[in-house]
C-alpha cells in the first residue's frame, strides 16, 4: 500500500508519496476539457545500493476515469477482459521498446539513476502498445547522497484526430545532482516550450504521434506507475497544466 513520509530540504519538511510496484490516480478537475495538457512529476528513486535497477517500468500519462472512481482501470491494472484506455509515456525504455535498467552513478557523494530511451505507451481494448522510442538521456535522483534532491519530469500531450502528439522533457546527469524545489517545478510546468528551472534548461524528447480514440473513454485522469516495490519511487508533486 502507498504510503506518505517526509523529508528536509534545506531544513524544511516536505511530505512525500512512496510507490512501489503501485499505480496512482486523480481524476482532473476539468476533466477532459481541454486540447493540450503538461503533465508534470517531481520525484526521487529508491536505489538498490550500488546496482542498477533492472526491468524498470515507469509511466506517466491519462487513463479514463471509472465510475465510481473506486473502478478505474488505469495502466496498471489493465488487462485484456478489463481493459485501460491510457495514454503516455514510459520513463525506462531500451531501444527495442522493452523494460530497460536505470543505471546507477555514483555523482561525487549525489548518486542518481539514469536511463537512456522514453517511450508512448497505449493500453486500450485490443491494445496494448510500447514503442515510438526516443533518446533523452535521462537522469534522476536517488534519495540519499549529501543533498537530497527532488527531479523534475514533464509530458506534454495534445489531442488528434486521430494521431495524439506526446513529448517529454527530463533532467540531464548534471541537473540530477541538483535540487529542484516545488516552486521551480511549478514554474516549469507554466512555461511555453522546452521548461527552464532555476537556469537549468530540461532535455527535450522528439515529437512522437500515436493513433489514439476517447471513444473507449475520455483522458480524464492523472496516472503515474512505478513498478518496482523493494524500491521505491517517492512523488512529491503531481500535477497538470492546460495549455490549450
Amino acid at each position: 500500500m502507498a504510503t506518505i513520509s517526509s523529508r528536509l530540504f534545506n531544513l524544511t519538511p516536505d511530505k512525500f508519496l512512496v510507490l512501489g510496484n503501485e499505480e496512482w490516480v486523480r481524476k482532473l478537475g476539468i476533466g477532459s476539457d481541454w486540447t493540450k495538457l503538461r503533465l508534470g512529476l517531481l520525484v526521487a528513486l529508491t536505489p538498490d545500493g550500488t546496482s542498477n535497477l533492472i526491468g524498470c517500468t515507469f509511466v506517466l500519462g491519462l487513463c479514463s476515469a471509472g465510475e465510481p472512481f473506486s473502478n478505474t482501470v488505469g495502466f496498471a491494472r489493465h488487462t485484456p477482459g478489463n481493459p485501460a484506455n491510457f495514454l503516455g509515456a514510459d520513463f525506462s525504455l531500451d531501444g527495442s521498446s522493452a523494460p530497460a535498467p536505470l543505471t546507477y552513478n555514483a555523482g561525487a557523494g549525489n548518486p542518481y539513476l539514469s536511463g537512456v530511451f522514453w517511450g508512448v505507451r497505449h493500453r486500450a481494448a485490443g491494445t496494448d502498445y510500447c514503442g515510438t522510442v526516443n533518446s533523452t538521456n535521462q537522469s534522476l535522483a536517488t534519495n540519499n547522497g549529501t543533498l537530497p534532491r527532488r527531479s523534475p519530469l514533464y509530458l506534454d500531450i495534445t489531442k488528434g484526430s486521430p494521431d495524439f502528439t506526446l513529448k517529454a522533457f527530463t533532467p540531464t546527469a548534471a541537473q540530477a545532482v541538483m535540487d529542484f524545489t516545488p516552486a521551480h517545478f511549478l514554474d516549469g510546468l507554466e512555461q511555453p516550450g522546452t521548461p527552464v528551472l532555476n537556469g537549468q534548461t530540461l532535455t527535450a524528447g522528439s515529437t512522437t504521434t500515436r493513433p489514439f480514440s476517447e471513444a473507449g473513454g475520455a483522458l480524464d485522469t492523472v496516472n503515474v506507475f512505478w513498478n518496482k516495490s523493494a524500491f521505491p519511487l517517492e512523488v512529491f508533486a503531481v500535477a497538470a497544466y492546460r495549455v490549450a
